[in-house]
């Protein structure tokens, strides 16, 4: 009898590649279940497809449709944008990879038969076969440093080679902390990044009202100076709070070239922010707006900003992406309606907007487990973000596409055209 044997083409890769699973040595018309599962930081996620063999013993996901499961149809990725938490979690969790610098290992299992969700993760299931693969954020070749430099705190991811190469600086929200998956993706694909922290990291301050505007002037004049970040202009991307940010930074220095916002926050938002010339008021938050959902906070009506209180990032030389997610429930996203019909005529060719049915709040790189809700450390509560699974994995993978697409126009295509009009 043949032994049944899983293959992946490729075994590892960087996360936002596709990667082909398949089975064989089975036997012909034979049900079977494909599990993929992963841990990190004591967070497991499991997914599951339902398939039947071909005449020849085989399964193919990306040929062969999944009948039941954490998704059905045919897709060659569904079994890792599917992933959802296991039952051993209590309350929603949110997929973090912490340390870039190792592999996301995934397990793949093959049992007998279809199974449900349900004995999914019964001790007593013995797999007919076993494997893994292995997905990064961050490419062996890139170099990761930790960033020290003034009031400047984060960590910087540098390309191999000489470069210099186009500069991004990448923040996440106001739950604080450190994110560095997608400044290493980035840096993987190219660009050379900074996973820039503002809040509740290291010896930043804890207090939310503290938070400048003259830190991230210092983080963009100090990054847009370094010597591998090339000297025609830098990008930056902001998710939610730190939306907010990346646009204050177009406001104060000319070097920022370009803008990408993911569900962020276009105007000044929870607190007056201070800044060293006059601190700067902020809209109202009604708390009253908030409304419990199976899931958590839905927070889509507790801001609704004045047109007085959006950032004029027209008044920059900035071009601006808007990444919308028409099922976030932390951020209503008609507000970025709201600021894209304060644009002024004659610079609205410099700002675009794409948006996605049924995606929620936390749109991150490709293939990532879809985050419903979590919990928020300075709010102490969960946020229910919204989203449909299927819906909200499109949209990573249709974003990113869009987004390395963006800053290559902006910061490698122009700086090339600036280039030549010197010679």
């Amino acid at each position: 009898m043949t032994a049944v044997r899983i293959g992946a083409d490729p075994i590892e890769a960087l996360v936002d590649e596709k990667v082909w699973i398949t089975v064989d040595g089975l036997s012909p018309n034979e049900p079977v279940t494909i599990k993929a599962s992963l841990e990190e930081n004591n967070k497991k996620f499991s997914s599951y497809g339902c398939f039947t063999s071909t005449e020849r013993g085989r399964v193919d996901p990306g040929t062969q449709p999944s009948v039941q499961g954490t998704y059905t149809g045919v897709d060659s990725m569904g079994l890792l944008w599917s992933m959802d938490q296991e039952p051993c979690h209590e309350w929603h969790i949110r997929f973090q990879k912490r340390d870039v610098t190792t592999p996301v290992v995934v397990n793949i299992k093959v049992f007998k038969g279809h199974i449900t969700w349900d004995n999914l993760f019964d001790s007593y299931l013995k797999p007919l076969a076993e494997s893994q693969i292995y997905r990064r954020y961050m490419a062996k070749s890139v170099r990761r440093e930790k960033v020290r430099h003034g009031n400047i705190r984060g960590v910087l991811f540098t390309p191999p080679g000489p470069g210099p190469f186009p500069g991004v600086i990448d923040m996440y929200g106001g739950g604080g902390g450190l994110f560095e998956h997608r400044a290493a993706l980035l840096a993987s694909r190219g660009f050379c990044v900074l996973a820039l922290a503002f809040f509740l990291y290291e010896d930043l301050t804890t207090v939310y009202t503290d938070i400048t505007a003259d830190y991230f002037i210092e983080a963009s004049k100090w990054f847009s100076g370094l010597p591998q970040v090339l000297s025609t202009g830098i990008g930056v991307i902001g998710l939610s709070k730190g939306g907010e940010y990346a646009l204050e930074m177009t406001r104060h220095s000319s070097t920022v070239k370009a803008v990408v916002l993911v569900n962020a926050v276009s105007f000044y938002s929870d607190v007056p922010l201070k800044f060293s010339k006059g601190d700067i008021p902020c809209t109202e938050f009604h708390f009253d707006g908030i409304v419990p959902t199976k899931n958590g906070l839905d927070f889509r009506k507790a801001q609704q900003p004045s047109d007085d209180f959006f950032i004029k990032a027209w008044e920059s030389n900035a071009s601006v992406l808007c990444i919308v997610g028409e099922d976030d429930h932390c951020l209503n996203p008609q507000l970025t309606d709201q600021f894209l019909k304060l644009v002024p005529k004659e610079h609205k060719h410099r700002f675009h907007v794409i948006k996605y049915p049924g995606a929620g709040h936390l749109i991150d790189p490709p293939f990532a487990p879809h985050c419903v809700a979590s919990f928020h450390k300075l709010m102490g509560c969960v946020l229910d973000g919204g989203g449909e699974t299927k819906h909200h994995s499109y949209a990573q993978e249709d974003s990113w596409r869009r987004i390395l697409q963006f800053f290559t126009t902006h910061l490698v295509f122009n700086n090339f055209v600036q280039e030549k009009c010197k010679l």
